[in-house]
This record gives C-alpha cells, structure tokens and sequence, in this order.
C-alpha cells in the first residue's frame, strides 16, 4: 500500500515568530489526528532562535543586546541546545514519523540525510554529515559540502511521535549570519567558563547551498527537489489533509496550549 504523506507550506513574520515553533509542537503532539508521516517547510522573517542551553551564558543580558543592536529579534525554542538564525533565505523543515520504539535517533538523523543527499545528487556534489566546528550550533549531523557546513539536524520525540527538524541555508548573507552569532557568544562571555560548550563562530566555515553548489538555487526549487525526491521514494504527497486538520477545534485548542507555554517560556526569562 502506498504511503501518504502529509506537506505542510508556511511562512511566519518576526510578530508571528513562536508560530513556527507552535505548529511543531502541536504536530509532534496529535500523532494520531495526521497521516502516518509530515513533511512541514517553513520559513521565518529574520529572527535568531535560541536554544535552552544558550540561557547559560554568563552574560546573557549583553548578548541579547548585541541582537537587538543589530535589530534582529530573537525567542527561545525547546529543541535544540544553541542558537541558529532564520530568514527568508533559510529553509526550515520538520519531517514527523510515527515514533514505533524501532528508530534510533541516529537511525532518524540518517533517513533525513539521506533524503538531502538524494534530492541534490544531480548537482554531482557530495553531501557529508559530521560536526563542523567552528559552526554555529554545531552537532554530529551538520550536512556540509566541501567542509563547509550549510544545514542542520535537530530532534524530538515523544512516546508516540518522532521530529526530525532542518534549518538550511539556501541564499543570503551567511558571513553575516556568522558574524552576527559570534558577536551574540563573545558579547555572553561564552569562553569565560568551562561547564557548558558554547561554540566559538568562525563565519567563513559556514556558507550558502547555492554558493556550494556553484547553482542560483531558490528556496521554491529545492522544495520541490525535495518533494520530487519523496514522490520517487512511493511517497503519495497530500497537500490538503494539513491545511484542514489546523482548522479544527483539536487542533486548535492543542496549538492555543503549546503557544501559550512558549510565550509563558519567553516572559519568566524576559525574553517575549
């Protein structure tokens, strides 16, 4: 029997920033009121995402100074340990799979992988995961070309759901990007203590998928790659399913309780 899977397309102004995260949440939290497996793009306005265990800077106050100095607004998630930016330049996407008890959280990091792999193969250059230091939130499954590191891997899970989520950067100004998450570690102090490992940004070791694949490629075209590649693998793509279910009262009621935690989050830090 043909699997389906369900796509959802959004895109969040900085106002509508913990949307993003909301939606995520609310998905990963009604496994059984969504197909089998979601595929969820998104993009946000220029907004940089902290993780938890940035709230252990040393300094946290001056760096988040240092963000609003350069006018970029900024949240906390609850996935993920350290900051990563988005823009309309970056691609966010969160792939939701049935959490069977069968799928180690390598196993899950792979699958993703090697769904990007497979997308971008006709480019004929060679994707690789491994942690690229130097980076910003770096981790095991940073997927860079050449060395050079243009997306990310996150996971959650909970007893019956599993999200892979992906940030990567298709266009833009990386450098910028870079320069402005060392200035937000070196304004915190990162280097001054030794219990948390904060990453020391050297923006030239990240770039742009387009730039590393030497091809103008937008955000729209690698959607498409990427639901091209799904619909090879006997994937029925089901593009209505998504939009419906976020219109109904479970939904809603879900999704208005996931909101209200992050924005409560975001206010006792004094963040929001």
């Amino acid at each position: 029997m043909q699997a389906t899977i369900g796509i959802l397309d959004q895109h969040f102004s900085q106002a509508q920033a913990l949307d993003s995260f909301a939606h995520t949440n609310t998905l990963l939290r009604l496994p059984d009121a969504r197909a089998d497996e979601l595929f969820h793009f998104w993009t946000l306005d220029s907004t940089v995402i902290l993780g938890m265990q940035d709230l252990k800077l040393p300094h946290l106050q001056s760096a988040l100074q240092a963000l609003s100095a350069a006018q970029y607004p900024y949240f906390v998630r609850n996935a993920g340990g350290l900051a990563v930016i988005s823009d309309a330049q970056i691609l966010n996407c969160s792939w939701f799979l049935k959490n069977t008890g069968t799928m180690s959280i390598d196993q899950a990091y792979l699958q993703f992988t090697q769904l990007m792999q497979d997308a971008l193969a006709p480019f004929g250059k060679p994707i690789e995961h491994f942690e690229v230091t130097h980076s910003y939130c770096p981790g095991k499954f940073d997927l860079s070309i050449n060395g050079k590191k243009f997306a990310g891997l996150a996971q959650r899970r909970t007893p019956k759901g599993i999200v892979i989520m992906l940030y990567l950067s298709v266009s833009g100004n990386q450098q910028a990007r870079g320069e402005l998450l060392r200035d937000f570690y070196r304004a915190g102090d990162a280097a001054s203590q030794t219990h948390f490992a904060f990453p020391d940004v050297w923006p030239d070791n990240m770039a742009n998928l387009d730039e590393l694949l030497d091809f103008p490629i937008t955000i729209a075209q690698l959607k498409e790659r990427l639901l091209l590649t799904l619909s090879q693998r006997g994937y029925l793509l089901d593009f209505e399913q998504l939009p419906a279910l976020l219109e109904t009262p479970t939904y809603q009621t879900t999704y208005q309780t996931t909101y209200q935690k992050l924005l409560e989050r975001n206010q006792k830090l004094h963040i929001a």
